[in-house]
C-alpha cells in the first residue's frame, strides 16, 4: 500500500469514478446523473490538491481532497464542460458551481473537500492514514489546523471524526436553494486544531486540553 501526495495521472479516471459513487448526491444538480458525472470530473480535479492510497496490487483505494489559500480539489476547466454540457450549458454550471462551491480559505487552515474510500477497503483503517497524510500536508504549509464539513444527518461520520480528535465548531443550517441542490439542509463545520500543546488555539475555539 502507498500514500501519494497528488494524484497519478493512470488513476483520474478509477478517481472520476470514485468520487461520482460517493458524491453523486451533493453533485447531481451540478454535474448531471452518475455516469455523466464519472466523464467529467477527471478533467476538473487538480491533481496536486488530492491525496490518494493505492494497493499493493496498484489499484485507487481512496482519495482525499483539500483546499488551501486559493487552489481546492476541482479546478475547472472551461473546455471540459464545454464539452460535456454546451457552451450555454457549460458556463451555466460553472457559474453554480462557483456560487456553491468557493474555492478561497483562510491560510490559517486547510479544509478538506472530499475524502472517501472504495467500498471494499472501508473499515480497514485506511480513512486514518488519509487523515494523517493530510495532517502532514497541513503541518508542512505551516497552517494551524484542519477543517470538514459534513451533513448533521451523518451521525457515523461526525462520530468518526471526533475520534480522529476532531470537534464540531459551528453548525449551519443551509437556505431552501442549496439545499435542493446538494441534499443536505443541515451541516456541521468540524475542526482538529494540529497543535493542542498551544493554548491560544485551543481558548480560540473553546477546546479545553486538561493535559495543558
Amino acid at each position: 500500500m502507498k500514500i501519494y501526495r497528488k494524484l497519478r495521472p493512470e488513476f483520474m479516471k478509477a478517481a472520476g469514478e470514485l468520487f461520482a459513487e460517493a458524491f453523486e448526491d451533493k453533485l447531481r444538480f451540478f454535474l448531471g446523473p452518475k455516469e455523466v458525472m464519472k466523464k467529467v470530473i477527471p478533467y476538473l480535479i487538480d491533481k496536486e490538491q488530492v491525496l490518494s492510497i493505492v494497493s499493493d496490487t496498484n489499484e485507487l483505494i481512496g482519495i482525499a481532497g483539500f483546499s488551501y489559500e486559493q487552489k481546492n480539489m476541482f479546478s475547472i476547466n472551461i473546455k471540459a464542460m464545454v464539452r460535456q454540457y454546451g457552451l450555454i450549458q457549460g458556463l451555466y454550471k460553472m457559474f453554480q458551481l462557483g456560487i456553491y462551491f468557493p474555492n478561497s480559505f483562510p491560510v490559517t487552515h486547510l479544509y478538506i473537500d472530499a475524502i472517501t474510500i472504495k467500498a471494499d477497503y472501508r473499515g480497514k483503517g485506511y480513512i486514518r492514514l488519509l487523515f494523517q497524510e493530510l495532517e502532514k500536508v497541513a503541518f508542512e504549509k505551516g497552517t494551524t489546523n484542519l477543517q470538514l464539513d459534513v451533513s448533521c444527518d451523518n451521525a457515523p461520520a461526525i462520530r468518526a471524526y471526533r475520534k480522529m480528535g476532531f470537534y464540531e465548531l459551528k453548525s449551519e443550517t443551509l437556505d431552501s436553494s442549496t439545499a435542493s441542490r446538494i441534499g443536505i439542509s443541515r451541516v456541521n463545520r468540524m475542526i482538529k486544531i494540529l497543535d493542542l500543546r498551544n493554548p491560544t488555539f485551543c481558548h480560540q475555539y473553546g477546546i479545553i486540553n486538561r493535559n495543558f
